[in-house]
């Protein structure tokens, strides 16, 4: 099930409010977990499924290294992306200054399924003094995040804080 936040913004036309939905996050499965649970429908080890799981980035690293993509079906495609400079002469770029960064573009099938989730449910996020609750961008109860980039209300509009929480 989903848990979802009710994220308050503002309507840039006529500056009323708005609610919409965020995701945000419950707890955070590390790979120890999720090789438990992978484990349960398998006839590989929980020992094995970690062994996989410690040399996955390696053999991602190499192949992104070495040129390639790499794509996981069902998952997405990992692949590198550089930036830089624009210089005048071509004899000018180097790979100095040259920033590379992974980028991973999710499967059809991944996104769409998770789509497809019809259960969802709000959840309350308390605050804690001097702390922030996740409508105003601070840490769940659980120590996650309200989901990263703060999406703009559908519409567009203005994130703001909601200091009575509705």
């Amino acid at each position: 099930m989903i848990s979802l936040i009710k994220k308050k913004g503002i309507n840039p036309q006529d500056k009323s409010t708005l609610y919409f939905p965020q995701w945000t996050r419950v707890s955070t499965v590390h790979e120890t977990q999720l090789a438990k649970r992978m484990a349960r429908g398998s006839t590989f080890s929980v020992g094995e499924i970690n062994g996989v799981f410690a040399d996955f980035p390696q053999s991602i690293i190499d192949e992104l290294l070495n040129g390639n993509a790499v794509s996981i079906d069902g998952l997405g495609t990992f692949k590198l992306k550089v930036s830089g400079k624009s210089q005048k002469e071509k004899k000018d770029v180097t790979s100095v200054g040259a920033k590379i960064s992974v980028i991973f573009d999710p499967a059809a099938e991944l996104t769409s399924r998770l789509n497809d989730e019809k259960e969802f449910r709000f959840v309350e996020v308390p605050t804690a003094e001097g702390q922030q609750d996740a409508d105003e961008g601070g840490d769940t109860p659980s120590g996650g995040d309200d989901g990263g980039d703060e999406p703009l209300p559908p519409g567009g509009g203005t994130l703001v804080d909601d200091p009575d929480g509705d």
